[in-house]
């Protein structure tokens, strides 16, 4: 039995902290597990063995994150070298960065487009992954990235894990809507290119006979609810809020949407696929090539194209056997994403 430390900032709702709390589970059947966490103010998963508080709250401007990069990373070295950890893995760049400093046996999983760091980040990830032996991408675009913009040796691709039982068993039953619905979810950022999908969304045939039900919150929430107001389908666009439990959405949708300008290896396609939802994603950098076979458990639609998504969502609506031909292929598709499968990739690092 190894000792094993997730270390991540903290277990707030999000993808990153879902993929740290799958694997934590799956590495908990035959190891003991401690969560590190930086700050606590919002706990929405249930962790896995021991949660550890070391209190370093995120700070706003660069000269408190830099401070923060250093506290953290002293309160990470007390702690390691008290709990003496077999394997130490960090999540997402606030861990990563104070974990690379104190411990170069560390694995650190990148959850994003490295494209997209800020430039504090990036100065950051130059500074620190060098120092590590093993910096994870979680998809092959990822690694191509960190390999050939920052010039790093040490990256190795290892995909995000899915406990598709566990999905399941939290759908008690799908939700029920009046009409048929397909269904958006994540936090509200320009990313998310979430007016692109209102736009094309409005400019559908289906949106006669299907509505839009959008599953998540942020800053951006007014706008959206302007767009929405301004193209007269207010009475066809459901802004639900965030919700702590949103695989009963998944799973009573005809498919998924996803329209993001940018991904690292997003986990809500891979979710809607648990569930045997179709999905249609954008075929933006990086991540839903790896999940998505187009023609086979859903369709990729060229990035950014308002257009060819509103064609897409088009076709997929009207053609029940191309549905149920993508429900068919959904759970053979992402059975190599299996928690077991995953965690003994981590084991072998």
């Amino acid at each position: 039995m190894k000792k094993i430390a997730i270390i991540i900032a903290d277990l707030d709702l999000g993808g990153g902290q879902r993929v740290a709390i799958n694997l934590a589970n799956a590495l908990a059947k035959e190891n003991e597990v401690s969560i590190v966490i930086f700050q606590d103010d919002d706990i929405h998963y249930d962790a896995p063995g021991k949660l550890i508080h070391l209190d370093c709250p995120q700070k706003d401007n660069i000269i408190g994150k830099a401070f923060n990069v250093l506290k953290r990373a002293y309160r990470l070295r007390k702690l390691i070298k008290k709990e003496k950890f077999n394997h130490v893995y960090g999540f997402m760049e606030t861990a990563n960065f104070p974990t690379a400093l104190v411990f170069n046996d560390a694995a650190l999983s990148v959850h994003c487009n490295p494209r997209e760091l800020s430039f504090f980040e990036s100065t950051l990830v130059k500074l620190t992954y060098p120092r590590v032996k093993n910096i994870i991408a979680v998809s092959e675009d990822v690694a191509s990235i960190l390999k050939t913009d920052y010039s790093l040796s040490n990256v190795s691709r290892i995909y995000n894990p899915v406990d598709v039982e566990d999905i399941v068993a939290q759908v008690e039953k799908p939700y029920e809507h009046p009409k048929p619905y397909i269904v958006a979810l994540g936090r509200f950022h320009e990313v998310k290119r979430y007016d692109l999908l209102i736009n094309a969304y409005a400019n559908s045939k289906m949106k006669e006979d299907c509505d839009l039900i959008i599953v998540g919150d942020g800053d951006l929430r007014e706008d959206l609810e302007r767009q929405v107001n301004s193209l007269q389908i207010h009475h066809k666009v459901h802004f639900v809020g965030t919700q702590s439990n949103p695989f009963p959405y998944l799973a009573g949708a005809k498919f998924l949407t996803l329209t993001s300008r940018t991904e690292a290896f997003p986990m809500v396609l891979i979710e809607a696929l648990a569930l045997k939802t179709p999905v249609v994603a954008t075929d933006c950098p990086t991540g839903p090539r790896e999940i998505v076979r187009h023609g086979e458990n859903g369709l990729l639609v060229e990035n950014e194209n308002t257009e060819a998504f509103t064609q897409a969502i088009d076709d997929l609506f009207y053609n029940e056997l191309m549905l149920q031909k993508f429900r068919n292929n959904a759970i053979d598709s992402i059975q190599h994403l299996s928690g077991g499968v995953i965690a003994k990739e981590w084991l072998s690092l």
